[in-house]
């Protein structure tokens, strides 16, 4: 009997080292990762002390948390389709009880909210949901404490005027923000953005209206419950024109890199020269000997290189630059307002950005560029592609890992 449970134990064990949490790698990570769940259970449990739950009206309760499953299965032909949306909706039902109930009957909320719709969705990468749901505990944790500190009486007992309207988009600002530190914490933290601006790109616009909803659907719940369900149609329609849009974006990207795709870079180049009254500036970039990555390591080796590469054009050009991948190994860029010494400048740190990405122990590759500018080397587009693609063929006939200017 003792064998059988050591045996189970080393098994268990075993299975614990096989989560994905630490195949991260990047133990900062990991500690970031395990700190927040840990405030998150400190939290939830430090209320519970200091403000025991007394007598309560359950249906609040009760509505937020049948809303969040049933809102999760009327969206989910929607929510498959796309990634990150459904979270930012929930904040309807996480914002209304954090305004409504007892901060650790919120925290249930959310877990029936986060959990919900990970289960029904796509049932992965557990670590990553696990931090999103404390993170957003704590968020709510953050918000209930601002109402504590400025003698918000709960929503019920609020008089409906200025100062509680105050007050409670003060709440959902709070709950919004800190949620958004957190995850964009992660994502610095977990390498996926390697700028604070990268990193806080998301949809704000939808988030501050999941919000809004929030506070609506909590004085909705006290004074007039069935209007939740115009609340969930709208919802449905934002859900919906979210996906629309992430559709469209991902049709104008490279599945590979993320980068705008050839069709798309060529339509926005475009239309920025018919746009520019002065010097714009083009680099044509290709990787050396990227073959050779391809026959000694696979494929799917060579599609992390060229995404390593793609995060190094994004981070080393401004937000105003286009960033396409030409095709195969090729990428290139559009800088307007710039001049040619000034690209010429970017296509250096870019070349030596490249030469620094490694990928599982695989020896970096290293990038020959091309750059052109216009008007001097072309007047339309398909001129200044013709004349950086020249200088690049220039700078790999002469050695390649070189940056050279048209006309070479």
């Amino acid at each position: 009997m003792a064998a059988d449970g050591l045996q189970m134990t080393s098994s268990r064990l075993l299975l614990a080292r096989s989560w994905a949490i630490w195949q991260t790698a990047k133990p900062v990570l990991v500690g970031y990762v395990l700190a927040v769940d840990l405030l998150a259970v400190l939290g939830v449990t430090a209320t519970l002390v200091l403000r025991p739950i007394g007598p309560v009206d359950p249906v609040p309760l009760i509505l937020l948390v049948a809303c969040a499953i049933l809102y999760t299965e009327l969206s989910l032909p929607i929510a498959k389709l796309q990634d990150g949306c459904q979270g930012s909706l929930n904040s309807v039902w996480i914002v209304a009880a954090v305004l409504l109930l007892h901060p650790a009957l919120a925290a249930v909320v959310v877990l029936v909210a986060c959990f919900t719709t990970w289960l029904r969705a796509r049932p992965k990468g557990l670590y990553r949901k696990a931090f999103a749901t404390s993170a957003t505990i704590l968020s709510g944790l953050a918000a209930a404490s601002f109402l504590h500190l400025v003698n918000v009486r709960p929503v019920v007992e609020m008089p409906k005027n200025t100062a509680t309207f105050a007050a409670l988009i003060g709440a959902a600002v709070i709950f919004l923000a800190v949620n958004t530190i957190l995850s964009a914490t992660f994502r610095l933290l977990s390498g996926s953005n390697r700028k604070i601006r990268q990193a806080l790109t998301q949809d704000y616009a939808l988030e501050a209206a999941a919000a809004a909803l929030g506070i609506l659907l909590s004085w909705a719940l006290v004074d007039w419950p069935i209007t939740v369900l115009l609340i969930m149609g709208i919802m449905l329609v934002l859900h919906r024109s979210a996906l629309i849009r992430q559709l469209r974006d991902q049709a104008r990207a490279d599945p590979k890199t993320g980068l705008l795709n050839s069709a798309t870079w060529f339509k926005d180049a475009a239309a920025q020269l018919d746009r520019s009254k002065r010097s714009t500036a083009l680099l044509m970039l290709d990787l050396d000997h990227f073959k050779t990555i391809n026959d000694r390591h696979g494929h799917l080796v060579g599609d992390k290189h060229l995404r390593g590469v793609a995060d190094v054009l994004r981070s080393e050009v401004r937000s105003t630059d286009l960033v396409g991948r030409f095709g195969g190994e090729e990428f290139v860029i559009l800088l307007p307002q710039t001049a040619q010494q000034d690209a010429m400048a970017i296509a250096e740190r870019i070349r030596r950005r490249v030469a620094t990405v490694t990928v599982e122990g695989v020896d970096a590759v290293t990038v020959s560029v091309g750059v052109a500018a216009h008007p001097d080397h072309g007047e339309t587009l398909e001129e200044v592609v013709s004349a950086a693609d020249n200088a690049l063929l220039a700078a790999k006939t002469a050695g390649r890992n070189r940056t050279l200017l048209f006309p070479c």
